[in-house]
């Protein structure tokens, strides 16, 4: 569904939507809270729900990002840093997908851990008061389908005086030594044989002093999900200054994408992190400020180490116009040695092969109408200096052109 939402704005624009659009780049909205703030629009996420869950060996997933989402910390007063290059502090989705066949593969000795390696997980980066990203909250969700110690675990436990109780839910906090009126601590929620592990870093300037309403509904909501479980939302953009739909890659990267390249077997893990507000860019020889936003995507091999992985990762930039996606097209391949790829993809396809860094040695960066696309293999084994032309000619090119027609609809 994800995909066809996009069909509408894939193609090139007419004339008259092209200069509607160009009308919108460059415009700045304000969000209560986020005053002054140096981006088109600081605040615009939403998240649309999932009605289905995801099922690992027959039991529903209690999906962490269901447990504290961006709603519910809009309904706190709990702001989520502004910035438009998705980034693993900021904000950051870790779940599994409805498919994929590999093995996924926990680290976790007991459970996995806020602060650590999950396999199920969403992390943000609050802004407190005086607009510095000084804060994080993270949750992780262990059940036994995918994390077999979890339940041991949980059941050790039982008896322990609880720092929070609110029906079958418990919460057992444990506090970190900082100054007051800062919180730091990590509190393990247990219902059942699930635990939802909640690591909190928040400033006396910032969210503080919303602790106890933070954690009463993570606890909330695991009963809610526990009841009810739902799959993972998508995470949209609903912005004045971004009225169009934006490309999301972690439909386009589906197994049959991801396995040749990989060498196995794609796993449900999927790492996403969205960028957390609409961003403006100004190329050579345009004055124009464009407007974007920006989504990555990685996928692959099911270890919850990102180090340990071998993957496919796809980043997604949605600007207004085509003229904008081909100016960032051309300039990012410019810039770094972009080279004819062995198949013509979407309007306009470079492979990068700038060897001062990984992520632009072996890229593969196309368009299709006003969206750009961006895909390389993650390998830090076999190949942790990014790929050759050869190597992304007959790893990637064969990939991106499914996902050209994935996006297509075709």
């Amino acid at each position: 569904m994800a995909v066809l939402r996009l069909l509408a704005g894939c193609g090139e624009s007419t004339p008259d939507s092209q200069k509607a659009m160009a009308v919108a780049d460059g415009q700045t909205t304000q969000r209560p809270g986020h005053e002054g703030s140096d981006y088109p629009d600081a605040a615009p996420l939403e998240e649309k729900p999932n009605p289905q869950a995801v099922r690992v060996s027959g039991k529903p997933v209690i999906e962490a990002c269901n447990l504290l989402s961006l709603n519910d910390l809009k309904d706190l007063g709990v702001k989520v840093g502004s910035r438009p290059d998705p980034n693993s502090v900021n904000f950051e989705r870790v779940y599994l997908a409805g498919d994929g066949k590999g093995p996924i593969d926990t680290s976790a000795i007991t459970y996995s851990m806020g602060e650590g390696l999950a396999l199920n997980k969403c992390a943000y980066a609050p802004e407190s008061t005086d607009g510095t990203l000084q804060e994080s909250l993270a949750v992780a969700v262990s059940q036994p389908a995918y994390v077999p110690p979890v339940a041991e675990a949980a059941a050790a436990f039982a008896g322990a005086p609880a720092s929070i109780i609110l029906g079958p839910v418990h919460a057992y906090s444990k506090r970190r030594p900082v100054p007051a009126p800062d919180a730091s601590g990590q509190a393990t929620v247990i219902l059942g044989d699930t635990v939802a592990s909640f690591d909190f870093d928040l400033k006396g300037n910032g969210s503080a002093g919303k602790l106890q309403d933070i954690a009463k509904r993570v606890m909330q909501n695991l009963e809610k999900q526990t009841n009810a479980p739902t799959g993972p939302s998508t995470v949209d953009y609903s912005s004045p200054v971004f009225s169009e739909p934006a490309a999301q890659p972690w439909p386009l990267l589906t197994a049959d994408v991801v396995s040749p390249a990989i060498g196995t077997d794609a796993s449900p893990l999927v790492s996403e992190t969205p960028g957390t507000a609409v961003g403006d860019i100004a190329f050579p020889h345009d004055p124009q400020q464009r407007n974007y936003v920006q989504l990555t995507c990685e996928r692959g091999t099911g270890e919850d180490d990102p180090l340990s992985r071998k993957a496919r990762f796809l980043t997604a930039t949605s600007f207004l116009s085509a003229e904008a996606a081909k100016e960032h097209v051309d300039n990012t391949a410019g810039a770094h040695g972009g080279q004819a790829p062995s198949a013509a993809i979407g309007d306009e396809s470079r492979i990068m092969t700038d060897p001062m860094s990984v992520k632009t040695q072996g890229v593969l960066i196309f368009r299709k109408g006003r969206f750009a696309f961006e895909l390389y293999l993650i390998d830090h084994d076999g190949h942790p200096n990014g790929s050759t032309l050869a190597e992304a000619n007959s790893l990637l090119v064969p990939a991106r052109q499914k996902i050209a027609q994935g996006f297509q609809g075709t």
